[in-house]
This record gives C-alpha cells, sequence and structure tokens, in this order.
C-alpha cells in the first residue's frame, strides 16, 4: 500500500564562489541566543561525496578548492532546518522541494537559505568555481527540537541492546516529524511588489478547483534564472502542465542549460521539468521568444487554454502554442481528468527566484472569475503555503511533509511513550474538527489529509480530493479512543462529541453496505484493503474504533449511544467472520468477491477488535508464513514477490501489537507467536539501524526484502508510521500500560508484562520510563535475580510514580495481581 506523495530529493547544498575567494552518531545540537543549531559530527572533503573515512567535526575552518571541491557532512541522525555557512576566508518551504540550492558567496560571513530542509542525515557542500573558499562554521538553523534520547521523559532499554535501538526510531522520527506552532515559515513572502518566490514545486490556488478552459495571466518579474507557472493543474498533487520563461540575466556555474536554456519558454508535464523516478515527466519542449527577457523588468504573462494546447503570450506578443498532444503519454491517475481542467500554481523551478502580482483569470465566455494582487497575506492560506499555526504532525520529516491521520495512529501512542507530547495529539484532534463539513456532500467527513499551510475556510475546494483514502475516517476513530485511554480526558473528546458521533453516522450511512453488513461504497477507496470492496480489514478497523468509543461514550454518560455502537461493532464481528473467515486458508480473506487471498491487517484488527476467537487468532498467526518474504511480512498475498516488493513497517506495526494481545487477551500459545514477534523485534526493524549508509535514528517509510530502503531514493527516512515498536515494546515488554479495569470501568495503570512473549524473547530484564498525561512518569524495571528467564521464579518488579502523586499502578506478577 502506498498513498500519493510528493518527492524531496536527498540533501545537497550546493555553495557557489563567485569572486575572489558514524551509525552511532548522536546529532550534535549548540544554542546560542536562544537559538538552537544542529551541527555535523563527522565530515570528509575530497573530490566528491563520500560517507566512507569520515573525520569527527568538532568546529574549526575548512577549506574546499579545486582540489578537494565537494565537502560530506554526516549529523549523525536526523536534522532539519535553514541550512547556513558561515565562510571566512576567500582565496580567488515549507520546505526547499528540489533538496538542493545554489548560493552565489563574494564576500565572508553568514549565508542562510531561505528555504528550509525538513530532514536529514547527510548533507554535502560542493565548490563550483576553480577557487577557494573557507567555512568556519556550517549547519542548520533549527525548526524542530531533536533532543538527545537520553534526554526524553520517556524511556526504554533491555538486555538486548537492540531492542532499545529499535525503541530509539520512533522516539526520534516524532521529534523530527512534529513541528511546533510557527516553526515552519511560509516559503513565499508577499511583499508590497507581489510575492516573491524562489525555486520551488508551484503553490496552487484552491479557488481555481473545478475551472478549466480558461486564460490565465499575470505580471512578473526574474530576480534570477527565471520564472514559472502551471495551469489546469491537478488539486491533490499539483500534477499538470509546467512552463518555465528564462531571461538572459547572470546564471549560476552549475545552472543545466539543456534544461532550462536562456531566454525561452520551456514547456514540461508532471511535478517539475524532469523525471522523479516513479513520477514520470513528459520530455520538455523549448521554443525560442521573439523578444528578450530581462532580469528586474516586469511582464505580462497570458496563458490561454483550449481543447489542442495552450497559447503563451508575453506582453500580448504570442511565443508559442504548446500543443497537448506531446502530453497525452504521460497522463496518470496523478492528473486531472481533462488537460483543459484545473486550477493555476506558481514556483519558479532550481534556483530561480521571480516575483507575480496582479493574476487574473477569465473563463471561456468572457467573464472575470479571479482577480489577485498577490500582495494580502490572504494568499498565504490560498495558496496552502501559509506558516503553521498550531503545532501539528506531519507524515515524514522530509518526504511526504503533509498531515495524514490515518499515519497519526502510530503518531499518538509514539509520542505518548517516548515525549509526552500530548499536546501535538490534542492539536491533531482540534485540527481534524476543525476541518470536518457540517454539510454537504461530505457532510461528518473530517480531512485525512489537510495541507499543513492551508486554510479550513478553503475546506470544500479539497474535497474530494484530499479524501482518497476512506479508512482514514476509522483511523481517527481509533486515534479519539487511544487518547481517551491513554488521558481519561473528557474535556477534549466531549466537546466533540457531537462531530464525533456525526462521523460514526456518515460512516455508517455512506459506507456500510446493506447485503454484506460490510463496509463496501462506488467512492470508496480502502487503504487497509489495497482498494477492494467488502473487506476485511477495514471493516474490522471501524470496529475497533466503535469499541474504543463505547468507553469513551460511557465516560460521558451517554448510555444510548454506547449500547448502539456497541451493537453495531458486534454486527461487524458477526459479518466478518460469517463471510470473510475462511477455513480453507485458515485464516481471514482479504475481500469477499475473491477469497483466496488475505492480508496482514485482515489478521491484525480482527484480533485487536475482539472478531477473532483464540482458535482463529492462533490459526492466522500461523499462517502469517503465507506472507512471509525474505525478511519481513507483506501487505497481502496477493503482493507478487520480487526484489521491488515493499514491506510496509505501517502495516508490521500493528500487526506487531495484535500478537501481544493474542497472548494476552486469547490465550494464544507464545510458541506461535514468538517466532513472529522475533523476526519484527530481531530482524524487520533492525535493518534501519544497522546500515550506515540510511541510518538517521528514524523509522522508515518502506523497506525492500533486501533490507533497503523500500522506494529507492524518494523513500522516507523519518516516517512516524513505521515506529510502532516505541510503544509496543514500553506497553507489553516493560509492561507499563493503561488498561479498562471492569470492576470501575475506567482505565488505570498496569505494570503487567506479557511474560510469555518476554520469556520467548529471551530478555533478562527491561527497564524504562513512560510519560503521564498531566506531569510526571512512572519508572519500572523487571529482571531475574540469576540474569536468565530460564529461571522458573518470578523477577524482581520495580515501579516508582515520579512527579505526579494522583496515579497508581497496580503490578501483575507472572503469578498474577501483587
Amino acid at each position: 500500500m502506498m498513498k500519493p506523495f510528493y518527492p524531496c530529493n536527498i540533501a545537497f547544498l550546493l555553495i557557489l564562489a563567485a569572486t575572489g575567494s558514524s551509525l552511532t552518531g548522536a546529532l550534535s545540537v549548540r544554542n546560542a541566543s536562544d537559538q538552537q543549531f544542529y551541527s555535523p559530527v563527522a565530515y570528509y572533503l575530497g573530490s566528491g561525496p563520500n560517507i566512507d573515512g569520515l573525520k569527527p567535526y568538532t568546529g574549526g575552518d575548512l577549506t574546499l578548492d579545486s582540489s578537494s571541491p565537494v565537502l560530506t557532512l554526516d549529523y549523525g541522525t536526523e536534522a532539519g532546518g535553514f541550512p547556513f555557512v558561515q565562510t571566512s576566508e576567500f582565496v580567488n518551504g515549507l520546505i526547499n522541494s528540489f533538496r538542493t540550492e545554489t548560493f552565489n558567496i563574494s564576500n565572508p560571513g553568514r549565508t542562510e537559505s531561505f528555504l528550509l530542509q525538513g530532514g536529514q542525515r547527510w548533507q554535502s557542500i560542493t565548490l563550483l568555481t576553480n577557487s577557494s573558499l573557507t567555512i568556519s562554521e556550517v549547519g542548520f538553523r533549527a525548526t524542530v527540537n531533536i533532543q538527545t534520547i537520553e534526554s526524553l521523559i520517556g524511556a526504554f532499554s533491555a538486555s538486548d541492546p537492540n531492542y532499545a535501538s529499535v525503541w530509539n526510531l520512533g522516539a526520534r522520527s516524532v521529534q523530527a516529524a512534529c513541528v511546533e506552532t510557527n516553526s515552519q515559515p511560509s516559503t513565499w513572502q508577499i511583499t508590497q511588489d507581489g510575492a516573491l518566490v524562489p525555486g520551488q514545486y508551484p503553490a496552487q490556488s484552491v479557488l481555481g478547483d473545478g475551472m478549466g478552459n480558461y486564460t490565465m495571466s499575470f505580471s512578473t518579474k526574474v530576480v534570477r534564472g527565471g520564472t514559472g507557472r502551471k495551469v489546469a493543474s491537478a488539486m491533490s498533487t499539483s500534477y499538470g502542465p509546467y512552463f518555465v520563461l528564462t531571461s538572459n540575466g547572470q546564471v549560476y556555474e552549475n545552472t543545466d542549460l539543456s534544461i532550462v536554456p536562456q531566454n525561452k519558454l520551456i514547456a514540461g508535464y508532471g511535478f517539475t521539468l524532469v523525471n522523479q523516478t516513479i513520477l514520470p515527466s513528459a520530455p520538455i519542449r523549448r521554443y525560442s521568444l521573439p523578444m528578450s527577457i530581462s532580469d528586474n523588468k516586469w511582464y505580462r504573462v497570458t496563458t490561454v487554454i483550449n481543447s489542442t494546447g495552450y497559447l503563451v503570450s508575453v506582453n500580448d506578443q504570442e511565443v508559442a502554442f504548446v500543443d497537448s498532444a506531446f502530453i497525452v503519454p504521460y497522463i496518470t491517475g496523478w492528473a486531472t481528468t481533462a488537460l483543459t481542467d484545473g486550477t493555476w500554481a506558481f514556483g519558479p523551478y532550481l534556483d530561480q527566484e521571480a516575483y507575480y502580482k496582479d493574476v487574473e483569470v477569465i473563463a471561456q465566455n468572457g467573464s472575470v472569475v479571479y482577480t489577485n494582487a498577490m500582495t494580502s497575506e490572504e494568499v498565504y492560506k490560498e495558496y496552502a503555503i501559509a506558516t503553521n499555526d498550531r503545532p501539528v504532525c506531519l507524515d515524514g520529516a522530509k518526504r511526504d511533509r503533509v498531515i495524514w491521520f490515518g499515519d497519526f495512529a502510530h503518531t499518538t501512542r509514539e509520542l505518548a511513550t517516548s515525549t509526552g507530547a500530548y499536546y501535538f495529539i490534542q492539536n491533531m484532534i482540534e485540527l481534524a474538527f476543525e476541518w470536518q463539513f457540517l454539510s454537504g456532500p461530505a457532510e461528518g467527513l473530517v480531512a485525512i489529509q489537510p495541507f499543513m499551510g492551508a486554510g479550513s475556510q478553503y475546506k470544500d475546494a479539497y474535497y474530494p480530493a484530499q479524501f482518497g483514502e476512506t479508512d482514514y475516517e476509522q483511523f481517527f476513530l481509533v486515534i479519539l479512543g487511544d487518547y481517551f485511554r491513554l488521558t481519561s480526558d473528557t474535556t477534549l473528546l466531549s466537546k466533540h462529541w457531537a462531530g464525533t458521533k456525526l462521523l460514526v453516522q456518515t460512516l455508517i450511512d455512506r459506507y456500510l453496505d446493506p447485503v454484506s453488513g460490510l463496509l463496501a461504497a462506488p467512492d470508496a477507496s480502502w487503504f487497509t484493503a489495497q482498494g477492494t470492496q467488502n473487506a476485511t480489514a477495514p471493516t474490522a478497523l471501524f470496529a475497533v474504533g466503535l469499541n474504543q468509543l463505547v468507553d469513551v461514550a460511557n465516560a460521558l454518560n451517554d448510555s444510548a449511544t454506547a449500547s448502539s455502537y456497541a451493537a453495531l461493532s458486534a454486527n461487524l464481528s458477526s459479518r466478518i467472520n460469517s463471510q470473510l473467515w475462511s477455513n480453507d486458508l485458515g485464516t481471514y480473506s482479504l475481500f469477499l468477491t475473491e477469497l483466496q487471498y488475505t492480508s496482514a491487517l485482515a489478521t491484525a484488527f480482527t484480533i485487536r477488535a475482539g472478531i477473532a476467537n483464540a482458535s482463529q487468532a492462533s490459526s492466522s498467526i500461523e499462517n502469517l508464513s503465507d506472507l512471509f518474504y525474505l525478511i519481513g511480512y507483506k501487505d497481502s498475498t496477493g503482493v507478487p514477490n520480487g526484489s521491488g516488493t515493499q514491506l510496509s513497517p505501517n502495516v508490521q506495526g500493528f500487526l506487531l501489537e495484535s500478537l501481544f494481545l493474542a497472548h494476552s487477551k486469547l490465550n494464544v500459545s507464545a510458541n506461535v507467536i514468538v517466532p513472529v514477534v522475533k523476526n519484527m523485534l530481531d530482524v524487520y526493524w533492525p535493518v534501519m539501524v544497522n546500515q550506515n549508509q540510511y541510518f538517521t535514528g528514524a523509522p522508515w517509510e518502506y523497506v525492500y526484502p533486501d533490507g533497503s530502503p523500500g522506494i529507492g531514493i524518494f523513500t522516507s527516512l523519518c516516517h512516524p508510521w513505521g515506529g510502532a515498536p516505541t510503544y509496543v515494546l514500553s506497553d507489553y515488554v516493560l509492561g507499563v500500560r493503561r488498561e479498562m479495569d471492569e470492576t470501575t470501568g475506567t482505565f488505570q495503570w498496569v505494570f503487567d508484562p506479557i511474560w510469555g512473549i518476554v520469556e520467548g524473547l529471551g530478555l533478562d530484564w527491561v527497564k524504562g520510563r513512560v510519560p503521564l498525561f498531566d506531569g510526571g512518569y512512572i519508572e519500572a524495571e523487571w529482571k531475574y535475580d540469576n540474569g536468565t528467564t530460564t529461571d522458573a521464579k518470578n523477577p524482581q518488579m520495580t515501579v516508582t510514580v515520579k512527579g505526579n502523586n494522583k496515579v497508581h499502578v497496580i503490578v501483575k506478577n507472572k503469578s498474577g495481581e501483587m
């Protein structure tokens, strides 16, 4: 399973001097004048990028010259912020979407990028001219607060040190991918002269959604290199025709004039002008101009869309007619359905910079449908490039830097276990309800993918483009339930209880098939079931959410809703068991019309929802072997084996927790469960730790069967959705978690390791800390006297609550409650 994403390359910082002149490495953090900086921990200086033979870096001058023009920097783990260099001597956005930037350095001093880099471990700096440049200081001005693992309030360690390394992954990722209020500034600057935009993927107007066959005009002034824009661009992906008008001004030493020759109109199609690995672009077309385009001079550029192409003029003089026929072979699911339809967008190409103002759009009938001087701060939210006005958690630190509520199901619990930053969870819940539709065709739904820089006042325009993964609505219900289980916070959940019930009713009305009793609808796309209908996983996921909302309803004294949700969950369970349990497979089928396939999430969610009984759970786990390929478990048996098979840590994270639940709730034998858990914790997740060139200290988005990152150069190497072991190890191996006390009907803290699995893992001791919602933490440790789990006696168990005198912990040893 793979969602749409917005690719960002590996981090490179290119520097032009125009005149004169380890695997376990820890991120070096400095603070000066209350400003945090990340510094490299190692470097290599030579003729090209090199990650072998690095030398420790503790500061001091580094000189680049013609014999050693490339500086490779290693930050040890994930870092993020604004790249800067301090040069001392010459001898002769949200993010930067290109991940590469060039600077013209003509005097000593500090040079800092306007565009931030969301996350990276490696960085290279290349001297492009035949000169010499001395760098006295280099690093990132931080935009995220990444603490050392040792300084976090949450902690985990064990007799097998690999388990601590795996726990650390999720703890690192939520710090890099969860960003504080106003920490991610806009990639545009709105000025009295219009919007000043450095080279980046074009940002598009939300107000152009649904338009087509229009004429779009704007005034532009090239600051450097050229100016770019899109028309007929897909609202959800910014995929469409892309035009770059280049000037005849000075260019950088490294400007690829074969792609963007001077004083030309360049036409392409896709995300940008060049291929993005799995996201192909159409071959570039270049057109000579009948005039000369100068830097720092205003021009009026017009594009007329019709059924056969795009007529481009400058200052009312025709430049070229771009026939759309060359685009047709490159139309994909990322694009609009017609080459005439879609919004407009602005963004120059790599290392270019331009002003934009006085945008006007005229419909085919001659009416003016849009005007914008581009001088008001309202532009920021219209073009989805506003500074974040609340703390939010992104899908990834550097690639796919958008909000996905399905992925946040893992992030919620990683935050609670590691940093204790519950305010991120609270703000994400508030954000979801801020984007909820209270009327209209999307009534009840929350936006599963609200852009960080977008305004909720435009939410109607994002429907249905940002609602492509239907079961992310169910994941949001799970997030609400998990938050309540972790906090017992009725204040926040009562505030949004009406919205929660509206969402549940919408899911019932829109997606519950009256015939099968499973989830199915023509407009539904189930991420958890590879897009199939009447499937086990999304239906069981709905049951998981309903079960947890029963607890919320009871806490809010809404007994009618509690009874309703419990009944619906029971009905879903019955329908799944009667229609999707396969005796032939010995597990649950993937979906109703082709019962020969199964999936990892079918097993995971039926166990978590209490749908599977002990026999079914045991059989399902035993038959996970049908999904196993080389180092991990495929999403489904319908996925072919091969070098490009993606093994998802997101999916395996849900499966991992279900294995502990199968033993603790259903008494499935540890002998059945332990081999699967050991493979995950001893083989699968450690590949993210033990390969230096790929190590970031954070979990990956996908993994290939050979243990390398899963979608090549564009995979995210800091993706919280892959960090489930962080909370699973704390909850079930350390054993400190919140569980329902059936006597009181409230959640209580317990210290209760899942001993059968723990002993099967061969652990002799585990200790750790778990943050508390309202301050303080629980510190716990268990160990065997003789240092071996072969001892049949109860281990020693110690637990202390620190900084919170309201919390009590129920301790259970191997024999039961203490």
